[in-house]
């Protein structure tokens, strides 16, 4: 496994590898795969996970998951799902049922090879942003005796910003600064703006979704914070102090 990335099964031995080929087919070197075929007929494995290590998203403007993926079924549909962790619970972003990708036949060593796989793009993960981000592959085989699936390229991107929506941060005021109880945003703030107020050790402890321009702090201890301010298209930061 690469390093931070985990793995976990709570229904049998039998879990994600990474490499470039299983039992049943060869895969490009590096990718991650479960191999149903060799876990037998008998076996089921409906939760087998393959999760990766935290990653703090806080900061990061509107974050976008992407990667490859190809699964081979033998009857039932088996399933390749994607659930992220948002900071108290795992929610579902992304599943596919039954054949994906494109599967051959090496007839040199008679093994099944992936030669395309299906892609997932710009997954938003906007709604996600966390200091304790995580995300997680999850196959189900159905109860089923099946081939298995594999995941490449996994990518977490930010949205590269126009020249013109940098301007906004130059006529952005904040203020008082230091602040004992409200602070106030003198801005063009859109409607649906999203502003969080995140600790230095990256744990978000506020969030305001108005656009009033007058935000509470009263209830915040003393100390050194970050407001993040995000439109969808930018995220502005500033340092704040807490008296």
């Amino acid at each position: 496994m690469p390093s931070g990335w985990t793995v976990n099964n709570p229904d049998s031995s039998f879990n994600w590898a990474v490499g470039s080929q299983s039992g049943f087919a060869t895969f490009p070197s590096g990718a991650a795969f479960f191999d149903d075929d060799n876990a037998g007929p008998t076996s089921i494995n409906s939760n087998a996970r393959l999760v990766s290590p935290v990653i703090n998203l806080v900061g990061v403007a509107s974050p976008k998951l992407s990667f490859k993926y190809a699964n081979m079924i033998y009857d039932l549909d088996s399933t390749v799902k994607v659930e992220v962790y948002n900071g108290t619970s795992w929610v579902q972003v992304f599943s596919s049922a039954g054949d994906s990708g494109q599967w051959g036949i090496d007839f040199n060593t008679f093994m099944y090879v992936v030669n395309s796989y299906d892609n997932a793009t710009n997954i938003d993960l906007t709604p996600y942003i966390n200091a304790n981000f995580q995300l997680r592959f999850v196959y189900n085989d159905a109860g089923d005796y099946s081939y298995g699936a594999v995941i490449d390229d996994i990518t977490i991107t930010s949205a590269a910003l126009a020249t013109s929506d940098i301007s906004h941060e130059d006529k952005l005021q904040i203020y008082p600064n230091p602040v004992k109880d409200n602070l106030y945003i003198k801005s063009d703030l859109k409607s649906n703006s999203k502003i969080s107020i995140v600790d230095m050790s990256g744990k978000m402890v506020k969030t305001f979704t108005d656009t009033s321009g007058s935000y509470n702090l009263s209830d915040l201890p003393k100390g050194t914070y970050m407001i993040l301010i995000d439109d969808g298209k930018e995220m502005i930061r500033k340092k704040i102090i807490k008296e």
